[in-house]
């Protein structure tokens, strides 16, 4: 695959996860950095016919200048101050991930679970994944409770009963560790059965 600008590679990362079943209906956002805006996904868009048109743009700050972006937008916000290398952000409820967020009891035996399963999730995450207890998408207490868990070691968040996040130097980075997650927590589900 060739894209050459941010928005083709954006749209090619959500048609994928839509036609790979990591993303259904109008569930999850996606979003990138270019220059001092954020493009993110609009509240209510589809990533299976996501177009161009369904970004609402913000600044760094967290104005809205155009459209109506995903009730989560400040997590996305959040990721971006923190660490200047992040250029892409995504959220979604993909399957097993999903599932794995919904049966953790103790989240570090999770993660050494996980993180032994395959090398490859330990190589993607350099063994740092971060976990957000479960509040109601969108709500403000959602929003405190992923501040206090960001770091900028931590480019990958399990949240409880709702998913995950990523995000990375590219959408195409953030793609990258979504689908190895979604595989080592499949592979997780299958050896524990």
């Amino acid at each position: 695959m060739c894209k050459n600008t941010k928005m083709e590679q954006t749209l090619w990362v959500a048609h994928t996860l839509f036609d790979q079943g990591m993303v259904t209906g109008c569930t999850g956002n996606i979003s990138f950095k270019q220059e001092d805006k954020i493009y993110i996904s609009k509240s209510g868009s589809c990533f299976g016919n996501l177009t161009n048109e369904d970004f609402a743009i913000l600044d760094i700050h967290g104005e809205i200048l155009e459209g109506k972006p995903s009730k989560e937008y400040p997590l996305h916000l959040y990721l971006y101050r923190l660490n200047e290398c992040n250029q892409a952000v995504l959220h979604t409820h993909s399957f097993y991930s999903t599932l794995l967020t919904c049966q953790a009891r103790q989240k570090e035996e999770l993660f050494k679970d996980l993180l032994i399963t395959t090398p490859y999730l330990s190589i993607k995450t350099k063994n740092h994944i971060g976990w957000v207890p479960y509040f109601a998408p969108g709500s403000q207490e959602l929003f405190e409770s992923f501040m206090t868990q960001m770091n900028e070691k931590t480019n990958l968040y399990l949240m409880e009963r709702h998913g995950l996040i990523v995000s990375g130097s590219s959408v195409m980075n953030v793609f990258d560790l979504i689908s190895e997650m979604e595989t080592s927590a499949h592979l997780h589900y299958c050896l524990n059965q």
